[in-house]
């Protein structure tokens, strides 16, 4: 039996045989044999409440429904390539999303905004299950026709209890509730790959994971990976099971014992577990240089980001400028940034929008804000306004069309608030970003901000341009 790989989607479990995946990743599950799935939403923000549910931020709401959407995706892709799928059914994480849409009621100043909200569910991820409801209890009795389950129930049912009850078309019931006859576990088989949908993993997290002052962090103990071993030995038997027939009963853990080794076996294992570890170091060091390119892309935020994440680049960008920029939030006050130098202090609001120009309502809130601000005891100087806008953000930055209206635009003229098309400044901070050394230019930048008054930012540019390519020694000898 060849070694399997399996995937942890969402949750760890112990030992170098199973591959940790984020819930927030975008990886394929396409790679794996096996693949055990905790369905969550993952990080998210929620700053209120909407029928007794945490509401989503809007950008949280967009990133939860493209996450649910991309499990739901892999999870069928899996199931139809061949792959075992098991879903730990714990608790759902359930909450209320923008969906995008609006409803606008009343005219001129009475006139008010809606946003249309929906309630979304972690276990949106999951396939063909059409209820999931919460419910606990520890007494789990294997029916008759789940035989071939019976191996890892054997095993691992003390680790199991049970979060939910599930309903749905299923090929076999597995599991239910000694009393009451609720389902608990069950699968579903197409032509090549199967979907189990099982208690979750329950163990004792003092006797699993131990603290190490040594390197200030937690590490498996020997119980736990023994845990783990066994698991994945079990799991890789249902595997083989599943794709030769549902009804044949896996072989037992024990029979994996060395005394009922074969010696051609034994050297195979020795030659996958060399080769296992190279894919290990190799796929470690890939992802952590895929987390290096996401960082070293960051500045591409500058041309189709809204909300914190735009806010968060324009703060890394202004320090490029030589700006001591920081977001402000004393409990009373909060704007997205405030920013100063030597030769001005200055106070900065920045909105996207997906397809329209950026309007009077976003002008209007940082004049408030720079009234707010100097209203503030600490506060000596009126601070210079700046407006960052990303207008038509999901549009090609040449097709666009204005940023800012008429309106925002005389109100700026009237504030002398200078106002800053957050493409323009990915030019200058990619140029400082790979020459931080050059203050001059940095200057330039920073003065481009500092002395417009009621216009759009004209910021220089950068010195060196990107090189032509050149021709080779050797090459023009063959020209």
């Amino acid at each position: 039996m060849g070694k399997k790989r399996i995937f942890t989607v969402g949750f760890d479990l112990p030992g170098e045989d199973f591959e940790y995946v984020p819930i927030e990743s975008d990886k394929t599950l396409l790679d794996a044999d096996i693949i055990t799935f905790e369905p969550s939403i993952g990080d998210h923000e929620s700053l209120e409440e909407y029928a007794g549910k945490p509401l989503l931020t809007e950008y949280s709401s967009f990133i939860a429904k493209e996450r649910v959407n991309h499990w739901h995706n892999e999870i069928v892709a899996a199931i139809n390539s061949g792959k075992l799928v098991i879903v730990y059914l714990i608790k759902p994480e359930e909450y209320y999303r923008h969906t995008g849409e609006k409803k606008y009621s009343g005219t001129g100043r009475s006139r008010a905004t809606t946003n249309i909200v929906c309630q979304i569910s972690s276990y949106e991820s999951v396939p063909e299950l059409t209820s999931v409801t919460a419910k606990s209890g520890e007494n789990i009795r294997i029916v008759k026709s789940a035989s071939y389950l019976a191996p890892y129930w054997k095993e691992f049912s003390k680790y199991s209890t049970y979060q939910v009850e599930i309903s749905g078309d299923f090929t076999h019931i597995l599991l239910q509730s000694l009393s009451g006859n609720r389902i608990v576990g069950a699968s579903i088989h197409s032509k090549s790959g199967a979907i189990l949908y099982l208690p979750p993993l329950c163990y004792n997290q003092e006797k699993f994971a131990k603290y190490s002052t040594k390197n200030n962090d937690y590490h498996w103990t020997k119980s736990a990976l023994q845990f783990g071993v066994n698991l994945a030995a079990c799991l890789a038997n249902l595997y083989d099971t599943l794709r030769k027939s549902v009804e044949r009963t896996p072989p037992p853990t024990w029979t994996e014992e060395s005394k009922y080794q074969l010696e051609e076996e034994n050297s195979i294992e020795k030659q996958i577990s060399k080769v296992s570890t190279k894919i290990t170091k190799l796929r470690e060091k890939k992802i952590a240089l895929e987390g290096m390119l996401q960082d070293a892309g960051g500045l591409r935020r500058l041309l189709y980001e809204q909300g914190k994440p735009l806010e968060n680049v324009l703060i890394e960008v202004l320090t490029m400028f030589g700006f001591k920029a920081v977001p402000f939030d004393d409990g009373e006050s909060e704007f997205d940034v405030v920013f100063h130098c030597t030769e001005s202090r200055c106070l900065g609001e920045a909105e996207g929008k997906d397809n329209k120009a950026i309007n009077i309502d976003k002008m209007s809130q940082l004049e408030r804000n720079l009234q707010e601000d100097f209203a503030r005891n600490e506060v000596k100087d009126f601070a210079k306004g700046v407006l960052f806008g990303n207008a038509f953000r999901l549009t090609a930055v040449e097709k666009r069309g204005a940023f800012f209206t008429t309106k925002c635009i005389s109100a700026a003229k009237r504030g002398r608030i200078a106002l800053v098309k957050t493409p323009d400044l990915f030019g200058p901070a990619k140029y400082l970003k790979q020459h931080p050394n050059d203050k001059a230019y940095a200057k330039q930048c920073r003065d481009a901000i500092v002395n417009t008054e009621g216009e759009e930012v004209q910021f220089p540019e950068p010195p060196i341009q990107d090189p032509e390519p050149t021709v080779s020694k050797k090459q023009q000898r063959k020209t």
